[in-house]
């Protein structure tokens, strides 16, 4: 069984689960039930303007290679979609509560100059992800079928890289901006994309993980 926490300069708090940029960027944490006052020390020092960097440790015994993940994290320095549910059988003096941080970024396109993430939600694959986020925050003419495609081809061509996770959190990624419209084009084109929504081929192989219930 793994145990993760995460540390600012005052405190440390127990991780439920993480995912972090190559950049090492935060863009998904869940807080195990803990004092509320300990919860929002993590969380103010992830929206600081200061850019406070914090330790992320992830410990697991039966993790062959690597029985010990450290990074230094930041947060947004902006606000996160914050999910709170309070555990009443841990209730003391001050009841405790799960905490689950979102970057906007994983959820749509606020600007298509800028990086952006996509997971894999309970029943939609990272693909389909990736298409729904396009179709809707570009104005390229996306199928839903196309996005293991284009998540492959992005892959390929290195605008695409694998989210560092630990703990259940779904599948991610985390995209760079990309020529998607010569993407698409090429791949109607070469006839692996067909107007009608269908893929003949992809690029290369994509990850096969199961699906994390969030």
């Amino acid at each position: 069984m793994n145990i993760i926490r995460i540390y600012n300069h005052s405190a440390g708090a127990v991780v439920r689960s993480y995912a972090v940029t190559p950049e090492n960027i935060v863009v998904w944490l869940e807080l195990a039930p803990q004092h509320p006052k300990l919860l929002g020390a993590i969380w103010a020092s992830l929206v600081d303007g200061s850019g406070e960097w914090l330790r992320l440790v992830d410990e697991d015994p039966d993790r062959e290679y690597e029985p010990v993940r450290s990074y230094y994290v930041r947060g947004l320095r902006r606000r996160y979609h914050r999910l709170t549910a309070e555990s009443p059988n841990l209730a003391g003096r001050a009841r405790s509560k799960f905490l689950r941080l979102i970057a906007p970024d994983l959820c749509q396109i606020e600007d298509s100059t800028k990086p952006f993430g996509i997971l894999a939600w309970p029943g939609m694959t990272s693909g389909r992800a990736l298409a729904a986020m396009l179709e809707q925050g570009t104005p390229y003419p996306i199928r839903t079928d196309w996005g293991d495609y284009l998540l492959a081809e992005a892959l390929h061509r290195e605008y695409a890289q694998p989210l560092k996770t630990g703990g259940p959190v779904p599948e991610g990624f985390w995209l760079e901006p990309a020529p998607w419209g010569e993407i698409i084009a090429e791949g109607v084109r070469s006839g692996h994309l067909t107007l009608e929504g269908s893929v003949t081929r992809l690029p290369i192989s994509l990850p096969n993980r199961q699906p994390v219930r969030v």
